[in-house]
């Protein structure tokens, strides 16, 4: 996959209005290694922008060892509107609708000690929102404004896809906001113009190098200049668009599991081919691990084990080797792991 490539695809996708595809690749991709998804975002997909930032990524892939194998631009409230971005971000999502019910244990523990702290310092026991229910409580309250004053009060990771903020409106409660942030990240795709690239790749490398020193740091301003949010982060800043720790310009899948679904959801599944044809699918098959199973865990609703425990799955094989979490899958498969909330 060329730079070249990659700026002609974002001129088709400009010119029609749509999905512009360069299509499946011709040979199948390895079965060792990594297959997993790159998201080029809005904030740096812009009409002024959009076909150098695309070219970028795709050249510090490749500088990185990587193999673009298809490459898929595709306006950014097409990618919205046709359910992507909720599936993209799941748990994201639900632990921002539902709030402290999606956590899975670990991060229900982890609010716990958070509540305790905040209500000995505040002398009052703190309430715990949901995103979009906190967006509910406070007439005017705009997503960026929210995003704001969470990120200014710190944000607590609790665990996979799971986030709180310990704010205190003025006249209102203290609250524990839960994902924050996405109400903003969500309202970023509906910006007039952008684009949405994604990036079908494969590398000889684990995933857990890729997102270390290929992709970069959250903030791009901290990001190495050869990291892909380093080198777009440089690029934006001269066109003056600032990125951060929100809008930090590209996504690289988590882990192989999360990276076999962003791979099927963004192109096998337009094919008309199942989970099971991508690389890390084939690789479960061949365990013995049915399909329709796998394809389950997609929404990433926590799987409980024996023990009572709750667990994610995207995130208890997020940035693990790849004979790991081929082993961890089969091994929740063999146990009969049903998924709940």
């Amino acid at each position: 996959m060329s730079a070249e490539r990659a700026r002609a695809l974002v001129t088709g996708a400009r010119a029609t209005g749509r999905r512009a595809d360069t299509g499946p690749a011709r040979a199948a991709a390895p079965g060792t290694g990594s297959h997993f998804a790159v998201v080029v975002k809005p904030e740096v997909m812009t009409p002024g922008f959009a076909a150098e930032a695309l070219a970028q990524a795709v050249r510090v892939l490749g500088e990185g060892g990587v193999d673009v194998r298809r490459c898929v631009v595709l306006p950014a409230g097409d990618f919205a509107g046709r359910g992507y971005l909720l599936l993209h971000y799941p748990r994201l999502h639900r632990v921002a609708a539902d709030g402290a019910e999606a956590l899975c244990s670990a991060a229900r523990r982890e609010l716990g000690s958070l509540l305790a702290v905040t209500a000995a310092a505040r002398s009052e026991a703190p309430c715990v929102l949901g995103a979009y229910e906190a967006m509910t409580r406070e007439p005017g309250l705009s997503p960026a404004a929210l995003e704001t004053r969470c990120r200014d009060a710190g944000i607590h990771k609790l665990g996979s896809g799971s986030y709180a903020s310990v704010t205190e409106p003025d006249g209102h409660p203290v609250t524990v906001v839960l994902n924050g942030f996405l109400p903003a990240l969500a309202a970023g795709y509906g910006t007039p113009g952008s684009l949405v690239g994604l990036l079908e790749c494969h590398s000889h490398r684990e995933i857990a190098a890729l997102r270390g020193a290929l992709l970069g740091a959250l903030d791009p301003a901290g990001a190495a200049p050869v990291s892909l949010r380093g080198a777009l982060g440089a690029a934006a800043l001269e066109r003056g668009i600032a990125l951060g720790e929100g809008r930090n310009a590209v996504h690289l899948s988590a882990g192989h599991l999360e990276g076999m679904f962003q791979v099927w959801r963004y192109f096998t599944a337009i094919d008309g081919n199942g989970v099971e044809t991508t690389a890390f699918g084939r690789s479960l098959a061949g365990l013995g691990v049915p399909p329709a199973w796998v394809a389950e865990l997609a929404a990433d609703h926590n799987l409980s084990e024996d023990s009572g425990e709750t667990l994610s799955s995207h995130g208890a094989t997020e940035n693990l080797g790849r004979d790991a979490a081929l082993a961890l899958v089969a091994r929740w498969c063999g146990s009969g792991k049903e998924s709940g909330t």
